[in-house]
């Protein structure tokens, strides 16, 4: 025995200090072969740890012995275990070096691990207990980490946890030693994980140790050590995430603890960060607490001085103004927008008058950061604010005008039409900041323009002429990142430009085919992906004819792309082949084999095999360095995965039939990926899963569906198998989704395929539906819960954006739902209306009125007669909706008002004179086209069910003089529905005004996407009959003579 632990310690020591790689290379597989191949490297390597005199030595053997435990233990004798146990405990009860001591408690949690659950080392609490309590520190220290240890490996002491607490109260305020204080905070921080809600004495005990743990940190703080700091941030947070309330009635105090440490410019940096960092999370996971504590003001004023600090050069680096602006930014899409973003705007009026420039920098950023949770509240004041973003656009410092294009960035993301209104204003000044020298400048400005022109539609053909000469010079010129930028622009430029960019399309082909051939370095590999993406944009853009004889070299060179081992660059590809493949349709077949085989590799990448796996866990800065790099790999993995599972629905899309031979290993991929852990992943999953019904059931060409239950008309074969694939598997991760924005994705997914393949798709899971939908109108989701707090919802008429959006997206899905089910309806729209009456109220927001009515609407025209015994409830909510103070909810409800006259069996004619008198205002001066629309709507479904209880010569004139419909072209039905039956019954005032009509007749026939077939087909018959019998209109002469050869 001797002589083998002398020749693994000599091994080891190879191992550990050669210099020759070949040398360690043969110790490190003679360790394998020769040494722990055998029961014996066990109690070999525990002499060697009591021994060594080398700490180094002592160190990797501890690593070593933990592993070969796991390997070896229940193999050895008895004895051999008992005296291993009693060794190493003494032993680490002599070590006095951290970093092996520290390697031998894993040792023993290792073993504690295997033998506590059956009994056989009883005596080791004991030990642990005498060690945290004796009068030597470093003996606490040692049964203080052990504790800690071994709650990092099992739940071994699960049933100790009130005499482990009653031992850390004392331990966390150890007079003598700091290290026992943070190791007991690492302790509790572990032991959290282990008690259960019902613990309630354990919650109230751990609880009472908050302060103390509040304390530890602060210390840590005052003496700038920043490892120990960062052990206490890491505890905090973990705390946040637990659904026990042991931080719940410290909130206050520790919001503001942290909000002073994020303050305090005596700190490093990296402390601050991590204090914003914990309030970043207390938002997300206590913001109902931060609300009834009315914290968010205080907040917002302790955050804004923070942001007007100065940042570092290096964009990747946090540092406290970052964060500030990330915690702002939480605040404002966790919270309502009531409470975030008046106090926030007061701050940013007051910075931007600010002298100092660094506060009117941070005035733009944080209203950059504001806007996407706001969207909603700030509309109406959209003016007024994009004034300040044009004070910062033209601010004598450059990083003001900088920030400035920043806030223009997401202004144009989420205010498209209000931004593409205003274009001649805003353009002028980001062209300006386009010649700017500073690179920084010229790059953001770049990006505000590429967002813009996203939403500018044919208003960018004015300066279309002047954009691509600015675009292509500096696409020739600028370097760096501003280079992917110019591109990117281009791309967006092709996109609103469409057909009108074919003069530019030559110049711009050279320079991007080009572009895809760079594979140097990162900056060339990240040109070469975003030139690949731009052109799914050009493609679209110019069209199939002008872009086929590029396509074969293109397309090989984005295959070639994918093997570059770039994620990025797999990312653009994929865009790039979804985008041609939307162009090409079936053309685009014959590529699918070669790119198939990539994208099922995509979704099926390992994030867990890195080669940052390392089991490396004693070099505490070594570990972290890693989970970052796993991290970022993961991420990047993510994202792959993400625009993987996108591209996969749109081939199936454009290629149909060209696509089935790959249907089924695509389903099994897409489905694994719903329960992935990226939020991402699991919206594109979900999504592409949804797209694979909606083609394979326009590929059935099967009879159009009818609505209600049991089922009229069945899916085809192919349509149901691979329904009773795709829906129980959305269904269960609806269930138990935490990511709102997923949820919605479903409902929204689900709203389209519902639509389209009626009630087929859901009959067998309606019930399963229609409880999902009922717990989010509850605020019973999954996703709606917060985390340890049990006081109760606070005020509904105030709810972060995201959070009405979810509730918009449940009412989408209970619209489709009633027309999929018509009258079958009748039981679900008893539960669900009045969840929904309940939104329709002045102090609710305009979209939450507005989707109230809209969807009380959609249930009305689906449920057809079924709507009657609800007409009670829903008539008083839409005939106060027409006299709203918003044009969107009034346009909702006319539309909500003619469904009900249309369906309700209930006769309510007696109440026309009322509508009409609410309905006559909305044809006179709307700034919102539908809403004129939706009112000629209403009157033509009102004149259709009582044609007596209208005064129709009166009503008419005002009908036609709002016709042809400006933007809700479903309307078109019902309205010309009238018309054609006024024309046949030889209504008088229709005949003596046929020329209005066949003028409106003219102006709308030619426009095919305005009308559907069948509307269109008695449109022309009409007029064919008008013309044979009203020789004198001279039809043949006017615009329509085209239809009626």
């Amino acid at each position: 025995m001797e002589q083998y632990v002398a020749g693994l310690e000599q091994t080891l020591q190879q191992v550990l200090f050669s210099n020759d790689s070949n040398q360690i290379k043969e110790a490190t597989k003679a360790l394998n072969t020769q040494f722990f191949a055998d029961a014996n490297c066990v109690p070999a390597l525990v002499h060697i740890i009591q021994s060594s005199q080398q700490k180094e030595i002592r160190q990797l053997s501890a690593v070593e012995l933990r592993k070969q435990i796991v390997a070896w233990w229940s193999k050895l004798e008895i004895e051999v275990r008992t005296n291993v146990k009693a060794k190493l405990l003494e032993i680490i009860l002599n070590e006095q070096e951290p970093l092996p001591r520290h390697s031998t408690a894993r040792v023993i949690a290792t073993v504690g691990r295997i033998e506590i659950p059956e009994s056989t080392w009883n005596e080791l609490l004991t030990f642990l207990f005498q060690c945290s309590s004796s009068p030597n520190a470093g003996h606490r220290e040692v049964g203080v980490y052990v504790i800690y240890a071994i709650f990092e490996v099992t739940d071994a002491f699960a049933d100790n946890l009130r005499q482990l607490l009653e031992l850390f109260s004392r331990t966390i305020v150890d007079p003598d030693s700091q290290v026992v204080r943070i190791t007991t905070v690492q302790a509790l921080g572990k032991m959290a994980d282990f008690i259960d809600e019902e613990q309630k004495d354990e919650i109230a005990m751990f609880s009472e140790l908050v302060p103390h743990m509040v304390n530890v940190l602060q210390q840590c703080l005052n003496d700038s050590d920043e490892e120990s700091a960062a052990k206490c941030f890491d505890v905090f947070d973990t705390l946040l995430l637990l659904e026990v309330p042991i931080l719940s009635k410290h909130i206050q105090n520790l919001i503001q603890f942290f909000l002073s440490i994020g303050g305090n410019k005596t700190y490093e940096p990296v402390m601050r960060v991590q204090g914003l960092s914990f309030l970043m999370w207390a938002i997300v996971y206590k913001k109902t607490k931060i609300q009834r504590l009315k914290l968010v003001t205080p907040m917002i004023q302790a955050l804004m001085p923070i942001a007007a600090e100065e940042e570092p050069e290096d964009i990747d680096e946090d540092s406290p103004a970052r964060l500030a602006f990330k915690v702002i930014n939480t605040l404002a899409t966790n919270l309502p927008p009531q409470q975030v973003f008046p106090v926030a705007l007061e701050g940013i009026l007051a910075y931007m008058a600010n002298s100092d420039p660094l506060y009117r920098k941070a005035a733009m950023v944080t209203l950059a950061v504001l806007v996407e949770g706001s969207v909603d509240f700030i509309r109406p004041k959209f003016s007024d604010l994009l004034l300040i973003v044009c004070a910062g656009l033209q601010d004598p410092e450059a990083e003001v005008r900088r920030a400035a294009c920043m806030a223009l960035s997401s202004f144009a993301e989420e205010f498209d039409q209000e931004v593409a209104e205003n274009h001649a204003t805003l353009l002028p000044l980001v062209f300006n900041l386009m010649n700017e020298p500073t690179p920084e400048i010229t790059k953001q400005a770049c990006n505000a323009l590429d967002a813009i022109l996203e939403g500018l539609g044919e208003n960018i053909l004015q300066y279309l002429p002047v954009l691509m000469e600015k675009l292509l010079h500096m696409l020739d010129h600028a370097k760096g990142e501003t280079r992917a930028i110019v591109v990117a622009a281009i791309g967006s430029a092709a996109h609103a430009s469409g057909t009108e960019f074919a003069p530019y399309f030559p110049e711009v082909m050279k320079r991007l085919q080009h572009l895809m051939t760079l594979h140097s370095n990162e900056d060339e590999l990240m040109l070469r992906a975003v030139s690949t993406d731009a052109l799914g944009a050009i493609a679209a853009a110019v069209g199939k004819d002008a872009f086929r004889p590029y396509l074969n070299d293109l397309m090989n060179l984005a295959m070639e792309g994918l093997l570059l081992d770039n994620n990025r660059l797999r990312e653009c590809g994929y865009y790039f082949f979804a985008g041609i493949a939307q162009v090409f349709e079936d053309e685009f077949s014959p590529y699918l084999a070669g790119i198939m085989p990539q994208l099922i590799n995509s979704c099926q990448l390992d994030e867990n095999n890195t080669r940052f796996d390392q089991d490396n866990e004693d070099g505490d800065e070594d570990e972290e360095t890693a989970e970052d790099l796993n991290y970022v790999f993961r991420s990047a993995i993510a994202d792959e995965k993400e625009v993987a599972a996108d591209t996969i629905g749109e081939f199936f899309q454009h290629t149909r039939s060209a696509f089935l031979p790959y249907v089924e290993s695509s389903v099994k991929e897409l489905v694994a990926l719903t329960t992935h852990m990226s939020d991402g992943v699991r919206k594109a999953s979900c999504g592409a899963l949804f797209n694979f019904l909606r083609t394979f059931y326009k590929l059935s060409n099967c009879e159009e569906w009818r609505a209600g239950l049991p089922v009229a008309v069945p899916l085809h074969d192919n349509v149901s198998q691979l329904n009773s694939l795709v829906m129980p598997a959305i269904l269960a991760i609806w269930e138990d989704e935490d990511d709102k924005m997923v949820v919605v994705q479903i409902c929204q997914e689900m709203v389209e395929t519902v639509k389209l393949c009626g009630p087929g798709v859901i009959a067998e899971q309606i019930n399963t539906i229609a409880e999902h939908l009922n717990a989010i109108y509850e605020k019973k989701a999954y996703c709606q819960q917060e985390l340890a707090d049990d006081e109760g919802l606070l005020d509904e008429d105030e709810q972060a954006e995201f959070d009405a959006l979810l509730i918009s997206s449940a009412s989408d899905l209970v619209g489709a739902l009633a027309a999929a089910l018509g009258e079958s309806f009748i039981p679900f729209a008893k539960v669900f209306i009045p969840h929904i009456a309940k939104y329709y109220k002045k102090s609710k927001p305009t979209s939450e009125r507005s989707m109230a009515i809209g969807c009380l609407g959609e249930i009305a025209a689906g449920m057809l007669g079924g709507i009657t015994e609800f007409t009670e409830v829903i008539f008083p909510i839409a005939l106060k909706g027409l006299s709203d103070e918003e044009a969107e909810v009034r346009s909702n409800a006319a539309y909500t008002v003619g469904a009900l006259c249309q369906n309700t069996s209930l006769d309510i004619s007696s109440q026309y004179p009322n509508i009409l008198t609410a309905l006559y205002p909305l044809f006179q001066g709307q700034n919102l086209d539908n809403v004129t629309d939706n009112a000629c709507g209403a009157v033509a479904r009102m004149i259709m069910k009582h044609p007596n209880a209208v005064p129709v010569e009166q009503v008419l004139p005002v009908f036609i003089q709002a016709l042809p419909l400006k933007r809700d072209y479903e309307e078109n039905e019902p309205v010309y529905k009238l018309l054609f039956s006024l024309i046949r019954s030889q209504n008088a005032w229709v005949f003596a005004n046929l020329a209005q009509i066949l003028a409106i007749f003219a102006e709308i026939l030619p426009k095919e996407d305005e009308l559907k077939a069948h509307t269109r087909a008695e449109m022309i018959e009409i007029v064919k009959g008008l013309n044979q019998q009203f020789p004198a209109l001279n039809i043949g002469a006017s615009p329509l003579s085209a239809f009626i050869q």
